[in-house]
């Protein structure tokens, strides 16, 4: 996935690239995440100015991901959860019906 900063675009390039792979050793159970960032003032010559926005915003945009990550493992943990939820109630429900076919 590939996004491009709209806001702020006459002050700043932020071009965002995402990548998920899966994993060499564990294709079914790892996913490979590699997120990389391209960020570059739009001022001109004025290359102390210039070099305070692009640190800033190399260091906002860590912050930003690292809580990003946070966040998309939260959810990734709660679909596990729901989904072996779903898969135990599937099961009891065979069972169930299994049972009653027997009678």
């Amino acid at each position: 996935m590939c996004s491009v900063n709209m806001t702020f675009a006459h002050v700043i390039s932020v071009r965002e690239t995402v990548q998920y792979q899966p994993h060499p050793s564990s294709v079914l159970s790892k996913t490979l995440f590699n997120q990389r960032a391209e960020i570059t003032a739009l001022c001109g010559g004025w290359q102390g100015i210039r070099r305070r926005i692009e640190d800033f915003t190399v260091e906002r945009f860590g912050q930003n991901a690292a809580k990003g990550r946070e966040g998309f493992e939260m959810v990734l943990l709660k679909a596990r959860q729901v989904f072996r939820e779903q898969r135990e109630l599937l099961a009891a429900l065979k069972e169930e019906m299994a049972q009653k076919a027997e009678i």
